[in-house]
């Protein structure tokens, strides 16, 4: 090898290293910068329709407010197929439910005009588990049943797809009766799309 290519095969090692060298510094700066949030009024969230989950923050703008614009139906089929985050937490898909639901109740949507369904299939399933079974596959009480509770007393329908229960290998019995069951997901979806209800995935 020439001299010359060990020049610059140090002079690159020495930029490298000096560059990797200086990575914990960059990583705390950014850290920091990410760290300093703005404080916030006692009252800049709140759950005013699903008492403790689906935190908003409320601003009052009139473009799309679904209790000022003429004709909406107020019809949602939420799907949630996912378990993200600690299993031991509230599944977040029913958490955004309730935090769909708390923004539409802010914005001066009674909630009796409201006609929501919620359909649980797939790696989500865990989270229609009852007390017993939660506890014997997590060892806690399911952290979802007093969400769905809430959800319930809002006049949302939590439903489960009775194939996922097969594909996952549950007892029918198994799953909490809060929860309704249904042939499928997917024929719920279709058929509640099917008599105008907007779908939303989460």
């Amino acid at each position: 090898m020439r001299p010359a290519s060990y020049i610059v095969i140090a002079a690159l090692a020495g930029f490298v290293g000096g560059n990797v060298l200086q990575l914990p510094d960059l990583v705390d700066k950014v850290s920091d910068k990410f760290a300093d949030k703005k404080s916030e009024p006692a009252d800049f969230w709140s759950t005013p329709a699903i008492d403790g989950y689906g935190k908003i923050h409320f601003v009052n703008v009139p473009d799309y407010n679904p209790a000022t614009t003429p004709g909406l139906s107020n019809k949602i089929v939420f799907q949630i197929n996912r378990n993200e985050g600690d299993v031991r937490q509230p599944n977040l898909g029913l958490e955004r439910v309730a935090r769909v639901t708390n923004l539409y109740y802010a914005a001066g949507v009674p909630l009796d005009q409201l006609k929501f369904v919620v359909s649980i299939n797939s790696d989500a399933v865990p989270a229609a588990l009852n007390n017993e079974q939660f506890r014997k596959t997590y060892g806690t009480d399911n952290p979802n049943l007093k969400l769905i509770d809430e959800l319930k007393k809002a006049g949302v329908k939590v439903t489960i797809c009775d194939q996922s229960v097969a594909f996952h290998q549950l007892e029918r019995n198994w799953i909490d009766t809060r929860v309704t069951h249904t042939l499928s997901s997917g024929t719920t979806v279709a058929s509640l799309q099917n008599e105008g209800y907007a779908f939303l995935m989460l």
